[in-house]
């Protein structure tokens, strides 16, 4: 395992998902993944289409709004149905750090990103999204990797 809280940054490739968009709250975000990741699931299921990590992806809101795609990394084609649409998370370069637990804990990752950024002179663009690992019954060994696309030098 990283140190926690290590920074680094990447340059980016696009993910293709299967994924349902949403305006939420913070206090009804982890329902709304769920919520939305369960829409997404017994369509890929249905398809047979192989798949990768869950992931969901942050687009600037208004008013507090949180703007969300939950939804299930796809590495096959898959046909949309209903709200369950092809997503792409944003290619370029991103600020990344693994975090390893609870998702509880996700607050973390996000302010050692936001302790870089502002130590690098770097800017967010403004999109995030967390890829969220194999599930383990020791919370501990649960990772998460948040990104953080950076607008250009």
């Amino acid at each position: 395992m990283p140190p926690p809280d290590e920074v680094h940054t990447s340059q980016a490739a696009p993910r293709v998902l299967a994924a349902v968009r949403a305006d939420t709250t913070q206090p009804r975000l982890s329902a709304d993944i769920i919520r939305l990741l369960d829409l997404v699931w017994p369509v890929l299921r249905e398809q047979g289409v192989r798949t990768g990590h869950n992931v969901v992806v942050y687009y600037p809101g208004e008013g507090g709004a949180l703007r969300i795609a939950a939804g299930v990394e796809v590495l096959t084609d898959f046909a949309e149905h209903g709200e369950v649409q092809r997503v792409t998370t944003p290619a370029g370069e991103v600020a990344t750090t693994a975090h390893y637990g609870d998702y509880s804990g996700l607050g973390q990752a996000y302010a050692a990103l936001d302790r870089w950024c502002a130590d690098n002179g770097r800017r967010p663009a403004g999109v995030s999204w967390e890829v969220y690992g194999d599930w383990d019954d020791d919370p501990a060994k649960v990772r998460t990797d948040v990104y953080v696309l950076l607008e250009p030098a």
